[in-house]
């Protein structure tokens, strides 16, 4: 059976190549994973507003258990760092470190440079296309996922 047309097939193995290749020079060139960088994107995105580290597992896709030992390490290592909540003893916000930050710049240039290596071939026209493509084959995904909720 040739799955190589395959929509879920592609994607699947398009997702599984880049994380492999990413995780590699990430943790080659900063000593991050792909995992810590997902975590570090998302607390840059929420970087006005406190994020307790239930709000981070469940926004980068992880069980709270993983996200606490990859906070444990990345705490550790001088990435992130934990302060307690104001009123609940039990919650301890997340906030990145200048260290983080300048790893976070690098980490976007690394994918950057991915990006570009995989679509080489491609004109700028045609990556375009390909990311809008893309995108609405997620908001598909995401609509599908809604219709669950209401279900």
């Amino acid at each position: 059976m040739d799955l190589s047309q395959r929509f879920g097939f592609l994607v699947n193995e398009l997702g599984r190549l880049y994380s492999q290749q990413f995780d590699r020079r990430a943790n080659d060139e900063l000593g991050l994973t792909q995992a810590q960088c997902r975590l570090l994107v998302v607390l840059a995105a929420h970087d006005d507003e406190p994020v307790s580290q239930a709000d981070l597992a469940h926004k980068v896709g992880v069980t709270p258990m993983a996200v606490a030992a990859l906070c444990d390490r990345m705490a550790a290592a001088g990435w992130i760092e934990r302060r307690p909540h104001p009123d609940d003893r039990r919650v301890n916000h997340l906030h990145m470190l200048p260290k983080a930050r300048k790893a976070l710049q690098q980490a976007m240039a690394i994918g950057d440079e991915l990006t570009d290596a995989v679509l080489h071939g491609f004109s700028a026209a045609e990556r375009r296309q390909l990311v809008a493509l893309l995108g609405r084959a997620r908001e598909g995904l995401l609509a599908l996922g809604s219709e669950g909720a209401r279900a």
